[in-house]
């Protein structure tokens, strides 16, 4: 959730930069993702994003420009 708004897996990446704006911090590893219906490890990038020092942050991989996952991380 970015505000009122929603991301979700499949959304583009242009998107999820529309309504979740830049995010602090970019990295890039192997998860394991789903694709086409199947589990598979693939490369991602991970966008992490935190509103404030007492939210939790939220990772949402990248997978070839479309939302592929979404995590919860730490404070």
């Amino acid at each position: 959730r970015c505000g009122r708004k929603l991301i979700k897996t499949g959304d583009s990446s242009a998107e999820l930069l529309r309504v979740c704006g830049k995010p602090f911090h970019k990295d890039r590893g192997v998860d394991r993702i789903k694709v086409n219906g199947a589990m598979k490890e693939a490369n991602v990038q991970r966008w992490h994003y935190k509103k404030s020092s007492r939210s939790l942050e939220r990772i949402v991989m990248v997978y070839k420009g479309k939302v592929s996952g979404i995590e919860t991380g730490s404070r």
